[in-house]
């Protein structure tokens, strides 16, 4: 028995001491790779500064001082070029990127695609397209031609794709040019904005804080007034954390209002919880005026991908003067959020009621069993295929607690679970959430149909067009705290199993008085809601948002509602 034992022993010593020397040998190769692809961005940026700086100053501030509306009318009209717009926004990326670091790649050939639009312009049988002109940022996992996918990882650094997506194909036919690619968490799985490939996105209004993810380079570029609109993709929250975050407007629409062929995803092979692009922008008009251009030509991308239905924009549904049914709730009665965001809510009941809509209570059923269903179907191999990536990798110190999860089996975790319960029931829920079997997976797919069924009749029968809810649990945290508080995303995450479009509209800051009553009020029974309350502390000054929702193909009413509180705080 002893032999067998020390045999055991060895045999776990030498596939200790293999891994560990293995994973050494990875590390020192992809070190050089991203010390190399950090050099060539910082040439990147240069070459870029170099492009930015023909354009005179005054008419760089003039242009860059135009809201998006006011840029595609001048656009249109001819009193800005593209190539103004373009160099532009050249200067005002670098500007927010050597801020946040923001930023993994400037596209230069935009400069290039500027100059022959705007050659084209001078024919007289030329029709420019709608958006003829407007500079485009990009999340770094959309497939641009000649250009890296690496989703954060440094094994994907200098593999550049070899054509656009159909989306940016798209884009490109609309007049928009691609000038730059941002910053996102590694994995894609992390609300948090860190890789490391690029390092870490500072959120633009305190760079102790995260910008949010994993869409965080869009949002601390738009954010830090680097970018007039961009592209995120959104399978958690990844667009729509990230606004809240940094102060921004951005919508994740219903999976099939876009085209899928031939792009990519952060764990690939999982139907019922996919990620979508949307827009993300300084403000909701900008994202209004966007999709009325992309979705009312969107037979280009339903020729080109047979999968997505040719749903055109709804304009009666956006323009529509019909008082809206608003369902709305400040707690999801899984993770209480901060003041703040409770506030904000509120607030804009306030606003829709005093706009003459009617604004009811609404309680989402069953959080804790949505937050199972949500983890099982996005890690529906256990985490296996991201973890397999990140050992092949050099792993980011802010997703570890992540990866400590996926090395444990699952029947581990789901022993340890019952006496965690006993103390941190929340945490047990989350160890009980990966897939056993392809039974269990089954099961849940089946569970999560009847939520979607159970939740759209719960809304029919209170006759419910749109939800109006918090964004998040707290405003942008320090850097290291999405990884501590991965339940955190129950507010995002529940949409993205419903399939619903859902969106984020910049509403206030964080007050003093919050700050007060989140020290005084504020739960600690559990260590998330202790960490969130520390990481809380301190935030006075950062932007907070709200998350309207409704069904598929109703985004235009998701947008319509978003664009009322906009005026209503606004005024423009």
């Amino acid at each position: 028995m002893l032999f067998y034992v020390v045999l055991l022993l060895l045999g776990a010593g030498a596939y200790y001491y293999h891994f560990t020397a293995n994973r050494k040998k990875i590390i020192e190769r992809l070190e050089v790779v991203a010390q190399r692809r950090r050099d060539d961005l910082a040439k990147n940026v240069e070459e870029t500064r170099r492009i930015a700086d023909k354009l005179d100053p005054k008419r760089r501030d003039y242009v860059g001082g135009l809201d998006f509306i006011q840029l595609q009318n001048e656009l249109q009209k001819g009193t800005v070029t593209c190539v103004e717009a373009v160099r532009t926004y050249f200067h005002k990326a670098i500007l927010a990127h050597e801020k946040t670091n923001a930023v993994t790649c400037f596209i230069l050939e935009a400069d290039q695609q500027a100059e022959e639009l705007d050659e084209k312009a001078k024919q007289a049988s030329y029709v420019k397209p709608p958006m003829f002109g407007v500079p485009l940022s990009l999340k770094e996992c959309l497939k641009v031609k000649g250009y890296d996918t690496t989703r954060g990882f440094v094994q994907d650094a200098y593999r550049p794709a070899t054509e656009d997506s159909i989306q940016i194909e798209h884009y490109k036919k609309l007049g928009l040019i691609p000038f730059c690619q941002t910053n996102v968490p590694q994995s894609l799985l992390s609300y948090n904005c860190s890789n490391p490939l690029f390092g870490t996105t500072t959120n633009p209004f305190d760079s102790t804080r995260t910008c949010g993810g994993s869409s965080g380079g869009e949002g601390a570029l738009i954010g830090g007034r680097g970018s007039i609109i961009g592209i995120g993709t959104d399978v958690g929250g990844s667009v729509r954390i990230p606004c809240h975050f940094t102060g921004t407007a951005g919508i994740k629409p219903s999976k099939m209002r876009f085209a899928h062929r031939g792009g990519g995803a952060s764990v690939p092979g999982k139907p019922m919880i996919d990620a979508n692009d949307g827009p993300m922008a300084q403000d909701v008009k900008a994202n209004v005026e966007f999709l009325r251009n992309v979705w009312g030509d969107i037979d280009f991308q339903s020729d080109r991908d047979p999968y997505c239905p040719p749903v055109h924009w709804n304009e009666s549904l956006y323009s529509s003067e019909k008082k809206l049914r608003v369902g709305y709730y400040i707690d999801d009665g899984w993770f209480t959020p901060t003041p703040a965001l409770q506030r904000a809510v509120l607030e804009s009941k306030k606003h829709l009621e005093n706009a003459g809509h009617t604004v009811i209570p609404f309680y989402p059923p069953r959080l804790t069993k949505v937050m199972q269903l949500y983890f099982r179907a996005v890690c529906l191999d256990g985490g296996q295929y991201v973890l397999n990536k990140l050992l092949k990798d050099i792993i980011e110190p802010t997703i570890r607690f992540q990866v400590t999860l996926w090395m444990v089996p699952t029947w581990v975790q789901r022993i340890l679970s019952y006496p965690v319960s006993l103390v941190f029931p929340r945490m047990a829920v989350l160890m009980q959430s990966l897939t056993r079997d392809t039974f269990e997976l089954r099961e849940a797919y089946a569970d999560i149909e009847a939520y979607r069924e159970e939740y759209v009749g719960m809304m029919m029968k209170d006759n419910l067009d749109v939800i109006l809810c918090p964004a998040s649990v707290m405003p942008a945290p320090q850097h290291d705290i999405p990884s501590k508080v991965v339940s955190g995303v129950s507010y995002t995450c529940l949409y993205n199993l419903l399939d619903f479009g859902a969106g984020v509209v910049p509403v206030t800051t964080v007050s003093k008085s919050d700050e007060e009553k989140l020290i005084n009020e504020y739960p600690e029974t559990d260590k998330w809601y202790q960490t969130v309350k520390k990481a809380t502390i301190g935030a006075i000054g950062m932007p907070i948002g709200v998350q309207v929702a409704a069904p598929p193909f109703r985004e235009e009413a998701v947008l319509r509602t978003m664009r009322e509180i906009e005026l209503a705080i606004t005024g423009k």
